[in-house]
């Protein structure tokens, strides 16, 4: 469960989880949310340990991150 706070007035964002940093397969993928915004996405994490990426998909290349499974 991830709690979701967009603070941007009038910019939308979303949180999308891929097995990749070049987000070919998605794993989960977050409804789109124009700020001022919360929601609360819930998805099941990946089993297979490694390292997994984030993104949101309006903005893909400035608001990355990685997450690891163990």
């Amino acid at each position: 469960t991830l709690n979701f706070d967009n603070q941007d007035a009038g910019v939308p964002h979303n949180f999308s989880v891929y097995t990749n940093s070049s987000a070919t397969t998605s794993i989960f993928v977050g409804q789109t949310i124009t700020g001022p915004a919360k929601t609360t996405y819930t998805f099941t994490a990946p089993s297979t340990p490694g390292s997994y990426y984030f993104r949101c998909d309006v903005h893909p290349t400035l608001m990355i991150g990685t997450f690891i499974v163990k």
